[in-house]
């Protein structure tokens, strides 16, 4: 009786283990830029990534960091979803692998100055880059996006640079569980 269950415990560590090992986790930061026509603001972000074969879902709450070199200065929270495909199979077993994918942020702004109100704005993009995997537990994943905000809440809390195409460069990195 003793070694069935042993066998059992075995069997259900080893599963355990496989089954983690062949759809990894990350947990890490963001930086990311938003570029346009007279708007020029970073944000920075807290992210998770799910890998199932060569796809990935993505989701990260961010937080607006505020620009001089834009016409209104802003803080404000925010929460984005995205997927990636990986092009090789390799994201899996070495993690480094070139992907192409897509991202919805949505975010909460509120420009300095004006009201205390918030502006909803949303933002989808398509991004391009490189996931790199250092060791086996450190990930790097530069990228390069290009999508367009719209201001959804009607207000007057800044100027309409608010409003328009981004480009969008980021670097993420963070742990590999």
């Amino acid at each position: 009786m003793n070694m069935l269950r042993f066998i059992i415990l075995f069997s259900t560590v080893t599963f355990t283990f496989t089954s983690k090992a062949q759809k990894p986790f990350e947990l890490g930061g963001e930086y990311m830029r938003f570029i346009g026509k007279g708007y020029n603001n970073a944000k920075a972000a807290v992210r998770g990534e799910s890998f199932n074969n060569k796809n990935s879902f993505s989701a990260g709450i961010t937080y607006q960091l505020a620009s001089k070199k834009a016409y209104s200065v802003a803080h404000g929270f925010g929460l984005y979803v995205g997927y990636r495909y990986y092009l090789s199979d390799k994201i899996i077993t070495k993690g480094s692998s070139p992907f192409a994918g897509a991202r919805v942020l949505f975010s909460l702004e509120n420009f300095e100055g004006k009201t205390s109100r918030n502006s909803l704005l949303i933002t989808p993009f398509a991004e391009a880059g490189y996931h790199f995997v250092f060791g086996k537990s450190i990930y790097a994943a530069p990228s390069f996006g290009y999508g367009y905000t719209l201001k959804i809440s009607k207000d007057y809390n800044s100027m309409d640079e608010d409003n328009g195409a981004r480009m969008i460069p980021s670097l993420s990195a963070g742990f590999r569980f």
